[in-house]
Order: structure tokens, then sequence, then C-alpha cells
């Protein structure tokens, strides 16, 4: 029998190294196991066996989010750009709304400030669906959404992560191209995507924020989910056009296969890849790139590339 430690051991193992007698031995050396090296060997196959035919059937868990927030108030002297002192704004930015979707699947969830307007029970939520995520996909999300997510969260006493793996459209459309406007709704338009949605302006935030009746209130709360709803549509629409043109943030072949995966396609995690061309570092060092039937181009070592073509 092998314990849990021993498993997880293995585990943590598989997925830095396709040699599975060299994992044998340091089973053997580490727990003092008095077993045969074949038999321990046996064993670690059959555990990369099973690991690879788990991660077949495993999507890699990209999140698209999007928020909305409420606004604050100053006294001022006169209109037009200024300094104005934190000590004369009255209130704290709150998040109105949260939506979100996973890859793959078709719905739009929604989350928003409760009736009084406490953004707190939804901030808990949506933490607990960032924690699962290999990787969260938004719009200027690194520099707006998240920090804005994680300021209330320590306003409201509610832990999270210091880290998350994330892919910031906005970043890499400032990178990879050279668009008239890196606006989401621009990039929609221009990649023939879609549109967001139309709305009144401020009026629709300021209604939200201060009708004059909780009936005002809640229809413009729905007004401003289905805003947020159809940018989290959007967002993954144009995330799906800029994708082959693109680098990736998350290998999602190496979260699904381990070390064997590594010249796998990091998007989809499909073995349906072959070599697109060669070049070299100008240390010498040889780079392959790799092409996937999902469109999805990427380059791996020339160590990764033996791999491949000995199918280890």
């Amino acid at each position: 029998m092998y314990g849990k430690q021993i498993k997880e051991f293995i585990a943590l193992k598989l997925e830095s190294t396709s040699n599975n007698t060299a994992i044998a031995r340091q089973v053997i050396k580490e727990f003092n196991l008095e077993k045969d090296l074949e038999a321990v060997r046996k064993f670690v196959a059959y555990r990369r066996g099973k690991m690879e035919k788990k991660g077949e059937s495993r999507h890699l868990k990209r999140l698209f989010a999007d928020i909305e927030t409420s606004y604050v108030y100053a006294p001022v002297w006169r209109a037009g750009e200024q300094y104005i002192n934190p000590t004369n704004i009255k209130g704290e930015v709150k998040i109105i709304c949260i939506c979100y979707k996973w890859q793959y699947e078709d719905e739009v969830h929604t989350l928003t400030w409760d009736s009084k307007q406490d953004d707190k029970e939804m901030i808990k939520e949506f933490i607990k669906v960032l924690g699962s995520a290999d990787e969260v996909c938004g719009h200027n999300f690194d520099r707006f959404d998240l920090r804005m997510i994680r300021t209330r969260a320590i306003q409201q006493g509610v832990l999270m992560y210091p880290k998350y793996r994330t892919l910031d459209t906005l970043k890499k459309a400032r990178k990879y191209f050279s668009f008239m406007s890196n606006k989401l709704d621009y990039l929609g338009h221009v990649l023939e995507v879609g549109r967001k949605l139309d709305h009144e302006g401020f009026g629709l935030w300021k209604r939200c924020v201060e009708g004059e009746t909780k009936e005002i209130r809640k229809e413009a709360l729905k007004q401003m989910s289905e805003y947020c709803v159809q940018d989290v549509v959007l967002l993954e629409d144009v995330f799906n056009v800029m994708m082959p043109y693109i680098d990736h943030n998350t290998n999602h072949a190496v979260l699904k296969f381990g070390y064997s995966g590594r010249w796998m396609c990091p998007e989809c995690g499909g073995s349906n890849v072959k070599l697109s061309h060669t070049d070299t570092t100008p240390m010498g060092y040889i780079k392959r790139y790799m092409r996937c039937e999902c469109k999805k181009t990427y380059h791996i070592s020339n160590r990764t590339y033996q791999q491949f073509i000995t199918g280890s």
C-alpha cells in the first residue's frame, strides 16, 4: 500500500519529469521504502496513466468577468480637472454588480449588492469563484476590476489571495496590436463580434444609487446588470478572435497532463499539433514553433520538441 503522502509526492514529480524510474528511485529514497524498484516504477506508471486519463476530460477553467461600481461625491470650487483632497470625498466607491461566465458555458452569472447597497456578501461569493479559476480574463481587469475587488474585500474584512492568474485583454491589445482605440466596445466593433449595450450614461448610475423609490433603484440595477452581462459576452468574443495572435498566460496542457503535456497546445490542451517553423535565439538556443488545430501558435524548447517526436 502507498500512503497519501507518497501519492502526493509522485503527483508532484510527474509534473516535472517523464522518467518514471527516476521518480521511483526518489520515492524509495525519500520514504525509506523496502520495495523493489520495478514494483515502485510500475506504480508510478499507473499513477501517470491515471493522471493523463483524468486530464483528457479537463477543460481550462477560464473565467470571464466584469464589474460595475458606484461613484462618490466631493465639494469643488470649479468645474474641470483638478486635485481633490481625499478628506473632502464623501463615502466610498462600492461594487454595484459583478457578472461572470466560464469558458465553454453559455450562462452568464450575475451578482449584485443587496437592497441596502451593501456589497459584502457579493464579494465573498465572487472571491470563491475567483479562487476556483485557473485563469481570469477581463478588460483592464488587472488595473481596475481586481484592484477594486481587493479594495472592497479589505474594507469589508473578506480574505482573498494576493495574486490570481489573469489575462488582461487591454494589455494584450496594447502589446500586440495598433488599434485606433483599445476600448472594449471599439475592439468588438472592428473585430466584428458585437458592441456594448447603449445606455443613458451617468443617469443610469445615479438612478441605481440615488433613485427616489425602491422600484426605480431596482429597475436601474436590472439595466446595469444587463449592461454588465453584455460586457462579459463581448469580452469572451473579443478574446476568442485575439487568441491566435497573442501569447498565452496559462499552459493548459501542463495543467492537464503535467510534464508529458509540455509539447501540447497550451490553449486547448490538444495533441493534434505540428511543427510550423524553427528559430534560434542570439545565444544559439533552438526554438520550435508549433501550430495547433485550434489555430494557436506557440514555441517550445528543442528538448521538449524531442519529447514530441518520440512520443515520450
